[in-house]
């Protein structure tokens, strides 16, 4: 009985990886002849997305050149350095560009961010009503209340300055590239994987760079998913429920920073629902009950504080809304990508979050039945979608350190940054077109290495390397459902670090030898025809 549930969970496995695989390799090879970019000028910067095409030989080739570089680095100037103090140093140096980088930028929050910060102060002047009062934004999207609170927990020890929130972003940034960098040893046990996988996490550090100073739950909320992915595989390591028991209350916590981490909730628990049929064991059916409780412990102490805060939250705008923004008519930017349906629904609704709901419903009906008519339009539709999404080599990172509005009116800033003229120029001008060409090689061997590193690991892989690209295909239907933008997936991008390094190893180890043996025995055999 045991081998026959082994045998379904096995082949559950090599389809679902083999599919990644196939999805994961498409993008590299796209991410070649295609670029989704904005318009990054100082006076007008925006999320509408443009495409550009090229040929792709000059990207193959300095890709190539690029991949050569790596090896030589790996097989010769780190032959005989541990990966764990080449990572050391990389953290050193990452760190101190990222405080660098958030100190000489000051980048003010404004928008969503600004709304945050703001409510964050109210909740620590006590003025808990002011968040129910109609066109507020918690009113709206109540489910960003559990940032809110964490925000004022941090402002109420270190003081109410959003760069305390830049700061802690650093900080997470840094844990984030340790724990992949742990996962991934788990993974693979590889010293030369770890080395590759340290050079890819140094060129990612820019990445974090550009992006540490937005603070909307997106970097803090992944060092909870992280932790609790890392749980996990200590868990399957030493079988120690507790580590279930923790994993639960860690994802419970990243969820309650950032709503979108769901998708790591659901990717841990359809493998553990793998691990339970292949093990089909009695101690094996407390698995997920154990995971659950750490999950609603957090979610029961949430609560407890709602309650003697007196706070009863607003329903708010209904979740289904953005899944109707994720395929509804696109206003200004790329289709899927966010509008004013939402807010205009509800409003339209007086605030009834049923009305709205169902309001929302018949909006879905006539828009499916509009795809359904027009196949052309909805693979058109879709098509756009996902390559706005995928194929943003910066993954909007730059857009989010861009001063925008604050270039504009705000006479200091303007003068600051105008002193710091090659500040100006990563963001928007010369040194930014370059920036977005490297990522660009970056996305490419990226895709392209994970992908095949994981079609190699299809044919044998197991659930601890399964989970990592499970939660990148939950992430990837899920954008494709749901509203969507480059910078949502940049969690799941990174998730890819350490499949990428392993195709790259794989590349290293076994075809470049048996090419050179291949090369050898055909001259061989050539000059022994010869003579």
């Amino acid at each position: 009985m045991n081998n026959k549930f082994q045998n379904i969970t096995n082949y559950c496995l090599k389809n679902i990886i083999f599919l990644i695989s196939l999805i994961i390799m498409i993008i590299g090879i796209l991410s070649i002849f295609i670029t989704a970019y904005f318009d990054m000028s100082l006076s007008s910067p925006n999320e509408i997305t443009h495409f550009k095409y090229s040929i792709g030989v000059l990207e193959v080739f300095i890709s190539i050149i690029v991949i050569a570089l790596i090896i030589f680095i790996v097989k010769k100037i780190l032959k005989k350095i541990p990966s764990k103090f080449i990572f050391a140093l990389l953290s050193i140096l990452s760190f101190a560009l990222f405080i660098f980088w958030v100190n000489i930028l000051h980048l003010k929050p404004e928008t969503d961010q600004k709304m945050i910060h703001d409510m964050s102060i109210y909740l620590l002047g006590g003025s808990v009503e002011f968040f129910l009062i109609p066109s507020q934004y918690l009113f709206y999207y109540p489910y960003q209340f559990g940032l809110t609170f964490f925000v004022s927990i941090i402002y109420k020890f270190f003081g109410q300055d959003y760069m305390i929130i830049q700061y802690l972003n650093c900080i997470a940034s840094i844990i984030n590239m340790f724990i992949i960098f742990k996962i991934s040893k788990i993974l693979f046990k590889n010293e030369n994987i770890q080395k590759i996988l340290t050079i890819l996490l140094s060129i990612f550090s820019i990445y974090w760079m550009f992006f540490n100073p937005h603070f909307y739950g997106n970097i803090i909320g992944l060092t909870f998913s992280l932790s609790s992915i890392l749980f996990i595989l200590f868990y399957f390591e030493n079988k120690n429920l507790f580590n279930l028991f923790l994993s639960g209350i860690l994802i419970a916590i990243s969820i309650l920073l950032k709503s979108n981490y769901n998708i790591f909730l659901c990717g841990i628990i359809l493998i553990l629902i793998l691990d339970v049929i292949k093990k089909w064991k009695l101690k094996n059916l407390l698995i997920i009950p154990i995971f659950i409780i750490g999950y609603f412990s957090i979610n029961l102490g949430y609560n407890s504080i709602l309650n003697y805060m007196n706070l009863k939250l607003p329903q708010g705008v209904p979740m289904i809304s953005f899944a109707y923004m994720g395929f509804s008519e696109p206003i200004d930017m790329a289709p899927g990508w966010y509008n004013e349906n939402t807010l205009v629904i509800y409003n339209e609704a007086h605030y009834d979050n049923e009305l709205a709901r169902k309001i929302t419903y018949e909006k879905i009906g006539e828009r499916l039945s509009e795809f359904l008519n027009n196949p052309k339009m909805f693979f058109d539709y879709f098509s756009q979608k996902i390559a706005s999404t995928w194929l943003n080599p910066t993954f909007q990172t730059i857009y989010y350190s861009h001063p925008g509005i604050r270039y504009i009116f705000d006479i200091d800033y303007i003068e600051y940054l105008n002193y710091h003229k090659k500040v100006l120029s990563m963001l928007s001008d010369n040194l930014y077109k370059i920036e977005e060409f490297i990522f660009k090689i970056y996305q490419i061997i990226i895709f392209v290495f994970a992908g095949f590193g994981l079609l190699k690991l299809s044919k044998n892989i197991n659930l601890k390397q399964a989970i990592l690209p499970t939660i990148f295909l939950g992430g990837f239907i899920f954008h494709i459902i749901w509203e969507t933008k480059a910078i949502y997936v940049i969690q799941y991008y990174f998730l890819l670090l350490p499949f990428a390094a392993y195709g790259l190893n794989y590349l290293i180890e076994f075809l470049l030898p048996n090419w050179k043996l291949f090369f050898k025995n055909k001259l061989k055999k050539k000059n022994n025809t010869n003579k």
